[in-house]
């Protein structure tokens, strides 16, 4: 039972854990690998109280993501990559030219900014829940998404989406 239960979560919520985890990292094994531990660590410390997973997995993906770039190495790597994107891979989730548009101009903001984005416009996520989830103050929140949607209406406006 609990297996179907895991199976059912997984199928559910794992392109959209792999989209957020790629969105942060740019490296398609890295994500794969990111979002199969999120899923294990997840699961095994899913708090008893935890009305909603997706939220919670959200947090724990966020959390390895950055566990996976606090050693100056990586982040260094982290910042050649984020220069050199590939946006072959999400282009194969990603259905609607529109949408790949929109993802690969929101892939050009700052980190925070991204997070933020994603997680409110590919995930449905209210800014209080963001805030919970990213462990960012409710208030810096607000702040950077509203910052972040001028940036992005600026870079769709150059793109002509």
């Amino acid at each position: 039972m609990a297996e179907k239960i895991i199976e059912e979560i997984y199928k559910e919520h794992s392109k959209r854990i792999y989209l957020y985890i790629f969105s942060l990292c740019h490296n398609e094994q890295v994500a794969e690998d990111l979002m199969q531990e999120t899923f294990v660590k997840a699961i095994i410390s899913l708090p008893k109280n935890c009305v909603s997973v997706l939220p919670w997995l959200y947090k724990v993906a966020s959390n390895l993501t950055y566990d996976y770039f606090r050693d100056k190495k990586r982040y260094s790597d982290y910042e050649e990559q984020r220069n050199s994107i590939d946006f072959s891979e999400p282009d194969r989730i990603i259905s609607g030219y529109e949408y790949q548009s929109l993802y690969h101009c929101i892939q050009l903001l700052e980190e925070n900014e991204r997070k933020i984005i994603t997680l409110h416009y590919f995930s449905g996520f209210k800014q209080y829940e963001i805030a919970s989830i990213t462990g960012i103050p409710y208030s810096t929140v607000r702040v950077t998404a509203t910052r972040a949607r001028e940036k992005l209406k600026k870079l769709m406006k150059e793109e002509q989406i």
